[in-house]
């Protein structure tokens, strides 16, 4: 890639930071004015007064200026504007009214088609270095890529600075892999998105002025959904699919999780709960601030993983070394676990000790 790639890339990037940053104090005041506003009313929620919501939308006008301004008006560009608007809506609707899981999914559905119309269709993947067709599978198993990652995002949304970080991450992971094979397109697109949401996670981050809410969840989530079909599940690499799943593997472990767990306890897929990653992390002893900087930590590495994993870096010893990546992130994943878990064991004793205590110079 040549300097002029680059300084194209990081003049988008300065754009987009400078229109969200700028667009969000607005995008708050209009947020109190709908009556799109986050109250503490259960123990799911981590904040303790008052948060407007939408706060998307100001990642969504940053985002659609910028690539109107530095990307190629392409059928990839023309997918995400149109679905992305149909999702904004949805989302600020959902912000406003709480809307019904299943209205939700359908209008995810339709965004997905949307996106499919324009091109954006999963049509094979690779196994190494092979290409399998996906044939009559194609569009379904497109549907459910988009609203799984939509639906991911808008999950991982439970701490202050937490969904639009890792997207700003992902964007990150996303746009090297698409260098890497020279899709300056997607790329760009990433760089976009990655600008945008930097520009609003000062207000977002702990403690946060202003949530993305699911107007910004549902964008982001498929934003990235659309940028991986076409920049990364098309790369002949040794398993095309891997790639995408490593980028998200945050969000989509918890999804997962959530779905198995709460059927398993009898709950609705889609009902809410507080046993998401986050909400174990805030558990265990962390604070909201340090349990986000984990999660961005991990996210990252699952995203260097993915880089590592392509073949432009690793012409040999590829799947050696991923692995080896792998199990160093499981690895510092069980030590802190173990550490957390022990710390929290401590905690506990100690007060359990100090009330023991009072009680007995109550008694006295």
């Amino acid at each position: 890639m040549n300097g002029q790639v680059l300084v194209y890339g990081a003049s988008a990037i300065a754009c987009a930071f400078l229109l969200s940053y700028l667009t969000t104090p607005a995008i708050r005041t209009l947020a109190y004015k709908l009556g799109a506003v986050d109250l503490p009313t259960d123990g799911r929620r981590m904040h303790s007064s008052p948060v407007p919501l939408i706060g998307g939308l100001a990642v969504f006008i940053s985002f659609s200026v910028t690539t109107f301004l530095f990307a190629e008006i392409d059928p990839e560009i023309y997918a995400i504007w149109t679905g992305g608007t149909v999702l904004i809506i949805l989302g600020i609707l959902d912000d406003i009214f709480d809307l019904g899981p299943l209205i939700k999914l359908a209008v995810q559905t339709v965004a997905a088609i949307s996106a499919i119309y324009q091109g954006v269709v999963i049509r094979e993947v690779y196994i190494f270095s092979r290409c399998v067709g996906l044939g009559l599978l194609a569009v379904p198993v497109t549907v459910l890529w988009i609203v799984v990652l939509v639906n991911a995002f808008n999950l991982i949304d439970g701490l202050d600075g937490l969904s639009s970080g890792v997207c700003a991450i992902s964007c990150v992971s996303l746009a090297f892999v698409a260098i890497l094979y020279g899709n300056v397109q997607s790329a760009l697109v990433a760089a976009a998105l990655f600008g945008s949401c930097m520009g609003f996670l000062p207000y977002n981050f702990y403690p946060a002025r202003i949530f993305i809410g699911n107007t910004g969840a549902y964008f982001l989530g498929f934003v990235l959904a659309v940028i991986s079909v076409n920049g990364v599940f098309k790369i002949s690499a040794v398993i095309s699919f891997l790639l995408p799943v490593l980028i998200f593997a945050l969000p989509l472990i918890d999804t997962v999780y959530a779905f198995f767990r709460r059927i398993a306890h009898g709950q609705a897929p889609f009902a809410a709960d507080k046993g998401h990653l986050h909400h174990r992390l805030v558990a265990l002893g962390l604070s909201q601030r340090d349990a986000v900087l984990v999660m961005y930590a991990v996210s990252g590495l699952f995203g260097l993983l993915a880089v590592i994993f392509t073949d432009k870096v690793m012409a040999t010893e590829r799947l050696l070394k991923s692995l080896f990546l792998l199990a160093v992130i499981f690895t510092v994943c069980a030590v802190d676990f173990l550490i957390l878990r022990h710390k929290k064991k401590h905690l506990r004793a100690k007060k359990d000790g100090g009330e023991t205590v009072n009680e007995e110079r109550k008694s006295q």
